[in-house]
């Protein structure tokens, strides 16, 4: 046998498994340079720091707020590993994000064409929004790979009904759950999928058990879930959407409304081709399934978001994955033809890449600068007032990341250095006085329209002038306050 046979033979054994590896590679290292590119802001350090907890430390930290565990425990072993760089912690979302291109692959192969997973997988890989979140250190990549891997698992288990699927649909949807709360839309997608297959009743039986053992494993944080919800009739921090604002995020989901318009353009010819050749009512239920593993989550998010605002990218963002599949579904349904699936593949692929562009926007802000800003104005004669105070974690983290990795005594470490979380003028002048000092730099990480921010200025400038300003992307200000 020659090599070229031997080559011919090997490319064809696992055709299947190197495409995989060339998705999840290619997903991988395009990204990779961009790691370093923003800063660790917002969210992120909150995520960093509390992931130094213990495992069970976590899990407590966890049942006092609306954020669940099992991301930060993937953090706190990650950051053992590889440490607390901007680069090397934000491995872990990027590998995330990795797998669930492969997995959206497998998916769209397995159960409906070659070219419906090329498709769910690029228009996954080039989307603007998750190439921002596969380099985030948060927990809504993971959230869309328990996603990815929940649709997988239970089409396989409808499909071929094989005890230990379900078994693995059992573990995606406990990580799930147990990513973010917003999970419980993707099981409450499954108990609706379920209904499909009433008349098998062994698959519907073991669905079932399926079902129970997820709510069995998630009593631990149950009340928590509860708690969360009521507080939230109370409203939340977000604002409700405005109308029209659905259909914008599935525009924003597909990079343009140019995506869009080119499925606008395949949905009737491909409606029409089916019922030419008598499909359109013979539908099987899996694309039933992929369509409503995405519309009705983002559907009732948005409904409900009228009284409980919740609509809102990162929060929507899982509901893209079944969005992505069922596309690809779509095209491999109604184009009905392999030369027509592989046109309209390449052309909304080629179209996700001449929409995609990060631009000024990914680098969201400029954190890192502004810090190194009060480290040059520091002096003997001033204190630094972070604003507000949840910012110590974002500024604690550029300025020392020794003082960051306190977990009980972070505050007290910041004074050390003279710099002091505060929400008030009144409380500022006070420090000021007590320790003698005539300059105050003034680290607002809340932009220059926050109320408390412009209360504060006002009350400053009763007493002190303002002797510089400098601000940085986004809504970041360093000023000088110097006693008159």
């Amino acid at each position: 046998m020659t090599i070229a046979t031997r080559l011919k033979d090997f490319l064809h054994k696992y055709a299947d498994q190197l495409v995989i590896l060339a998705i999840i590679s290619f997903s991988f290292f395009w990204k990779l340079p961009y790691l370093g590119v923003r800063d660790l802001c917002l969210d992120e350090p909150f995520t960093l720091y509390h992931s130094q907890k213990s495992v069970l430390g976590i899990i407590d930290r966890c049942t006092e707020g609306p954020n669940a565990p099992l991301f930060m425990i993937l953090v706190h072993f990650w950051s053992k590993l590889v440490g607390f760089s901007e680069e090397s912690i934000r491995l872990l979302p990027l590998i995330i994000s990795s797998l669930t291109a492969g997995f959206l692959y497998i998916t769209g192969k397995r159960f409906f064409s070659f070219w419906a997973g090329l498709l769910a997988a690029g228009l996954f890989m080039f989307s603007k929004y998750f190439f921002y979140f596969s380099g985030e250190l948060r927990m809504y990549g993971l959230m869309c790979l328990c996603t990815s891997g929940a649709l997988f698992f239970f089409l396989k288990c409808v499909e071929e009904g094989k005890q230990k699927d379900f078994w693995f649909l059992l573990l995606c949807n406990v990580a799930l759950v147990y990513s973010h709360y917003f999970g419980w839309f993707i099981i409450m997608m499954e108990a609706i999928s379920a209904l499909f297959y009433l008349k098998d009743k062994v698959v519907f039986k073991r669905l079932l058990w399926v079902f129970i053992g997820t709510g069995l494993s998630f009593l631990p944080l149950f009340l928590v879930l509860i708690e969360q919800f009521v507080k939230s009739t109370d409203g939340t921090w977000l604002e409700p959407p405005p109308a029209g604002q659905f259909k914008i995020q599935v525009h924003a989901f597909l990079n343009s409304g140019m995506v869009f318009r080119l499925m606008e353009f395949f949905v009737p010819i491909g409606l029409a081709l089916a019922f030419v050749l008598g499909q359109l009512f013979k539908t099987p239920k899996k694309y039933i399934v992929v369509l409503i593993w995405w519309l009705i989550p983002l559907g009732v998010m948005y409904q409900v978001s009228s009284e409980i605002p919740m609509f809102i990218d990162r929060y929507v963002l899982y509901c893209s994955i079944g969005l992505y599949v069922f596309i690809g579904a779509f095209i491999e349904r109604f184009a009905h033809f392999k030369w027509l699936q592989a046109i309209a593949t390449l052309l909304l692929i080629a179209h996700m890449m001449g929409s995609f562009s990060m631009g000024k926007e990914y680098c969201r802000r400029e954190i890192k600068a502004a810090v190194e800003e009060v480290k040059t104005l520091e002096n003997e004669e001033n204190l630094v007032v972070l604003f507000p105070e949840w910012s110590k974690l974002n500024f604690s983290y550029h300025y020392d990341l020794d003082i960051f990795k306190e977990q009980n005594y972070i505050e007290e470490k910041l004074n050390a250095a003279k710099v002091f979380p505060l929400y008030t003028a009144a409380q500022v002048k006070s420090k000021a006085s007590e320790m003698g000092k005539n300059e105050i730099i003034l680290f607002n990480n809340a932009g220059p329209y926050d109320a408390g921010y412009v209360e504060m200025v006002k009350g400053l400038k009763s007493e002190y002038r303002e002797v510089s300003k400098k601000e940085f992307p986004d809504n970041l200000i360093v000023s000088v306050f110097r006693k008159n």
